[in-house]
């Protein structure tokens, strides 16, 4: 390679690095939300390590995150000045017994907050919450959301149907909790427009989808992204890169 050349691609790394500076760190931030499942030594790529899991919610009470309620998120959305300076809100999929189990002694020593969205059919299934550990951890501030009746991707089944999922799993969760659900997540983050409406009508006020960002002042609350947080080789660095990618990927998607 000539020394030009090495040259020239020396300075367009040096441009790209400031450029992802100057965008991390000076255009304006979104709201990170973090996608886990389970928190378990399994090998599915779903699953965290517990040991892995702590040092991500070291890391984020360290650096000065606060978490937020999913009802916190909804304001910071429509009011964006009444938000900490670096929010996040942590939130789990499906309901696992290890959400209760494990990671929540893990987010209440670093003082964390977050929302476990349930899959109604599977309560009380073997390795799924129970409804008296669903209504322990409401108890102690975790959010409780739904996540459906049966788990199933809602574009794939006919309307009747999906209006089931979504309308029933609410009640049931209602009926079996001290304070009504107010969020949904979609499962395998599928939908469509034309779900938007009959979620708003069924009494929630913000839904979950499988779109990679942060959300951002004036964002539609029912298709609202997410940050998958996979089991990785990379460890805590990937961690801290999503959240850095995140940002990114919301600033361009957002011009």
């Amino acid at each position: 390679m000539s020394r030009f050349r090495k040259g020239l691609l020396i300075f367009s790394l040096a441009v790209s690095i400031f450029g992802v500076y100057l965008a991390y760190y000076y255009l304006p931030q979104g709201i990170p939300v973090l996608a886990y499942h389970k928190v378990s030594n399994d090998d599915s790529i779903y699953s965290i390590d517990p040991d892995l899991f702590e040092r991500q919610m070291q890391y984020l009470a360290e650096n000065g995150y606060t978490t937020l309620t999913l009802s916190q998120l909804s304001a910071g959305l429509n009011e964006p000045e009444t938000l900490p300076p670096k929010p996040v809100v942590i939130t789990f999929d499906d309901g696992y017994t290890d959400n209760y189990t494990t990671a929540l002694p893990i987010m209440k020593k670093y003082g964390m907050r977050g929302a476990i969205f349930i899959t109604t059919d599977r309560v009380g299934q073997p390795g799924y919450l129970t409804w008296e550990q669903i209504n322990t951890l409401q108890s102690y501030g975790i959010d409780i959301g739904s996540h459906t009746i049966s788990h199933r991707p809602l574009p794939s089944i006919p309307s009747a149907e999906w209006q089931q999922e979504i309308r029933v799993s609410k009640a049931m969760l209602d009926q079996n909790l001290a304070k009504p659900i107010t969020f949904l997540a979609y499962p395998h983050g599928a939908y469509t427009s034309s779900m938007l409406s009959f979620i708003k009508e069924s009494g929630y006020q913000g839904a979950f989808t499988g779109a990679t960002g942060l959300n951002f002042k004036n964002n539609n609350s029912y298709e609202l992204k997410r940050i998958s947080i996979l089991r990785s080789s990379f460890d805590l660095w990937n961690f801290r890169l999503r959240l850095t990618k995140a940002n990114l990927y919301s600033l361009v998607a957002n011009k």
